[in-house]
């Protein structure tokens, strides 16, 4: 049997609010992306075409690479944040539907007498 605690009110941020958030990380992401290719093709040239092989140079234009890469990482977990709130709002039918039998729980002593009254049920069917 679930047992449901009482909401405690609204969300402290809504649904909309998320998305704005996530479109304005995407964009963000979207325009640091170009910085970092316009970096990487310039410090690709010059360690290739001007021949400045120290390590310094090769160690810098391995960390543009893999800000690179973050950058594309950070946008897949935006979009699984948005798959997962945009999952919730399809299933929220499906879980009111299929709640039934459910006791809300309004503070500790409750869930105590819920939980004694169910192994009393329970002691008596096994006795008869």
């Amino acid at each position: 049997m679930p047992v449901v605690m009482p909401p405690t009110g609204s969300p402290a941020v809504s649904d909309e609010d998320l998305l704005n958030l996530y479109n304005e990380i995407l964009d963000d992401l979207r325009s640091d992306r170009n910085q970092v290719d316009d970096l990487l093709s310039s410090f690709v040239e010059m360690v290739i075409n001007e021949g400045d092989g120290s390590s310094a140079s090769k160690e810098a234009l391995v960390n543009l690479a893999k800000l690179k890469s973050d950058i594309a990482s950070s946008k897949g977990k935006v979009a699984d944040l948005m798959t997962s709130l945009r999952l919730k709002d399809r299933q929220i039918s499906k879980i009111s539907a299929n709640q039934t039998n459910n006791i809300t729980i309004t503070d500790r002593r409750n869930l105590l007498e819920a939980i004694n009254k169910i192994k009393k049920k329970e002691e008596t069917n096994e006795l008869d």
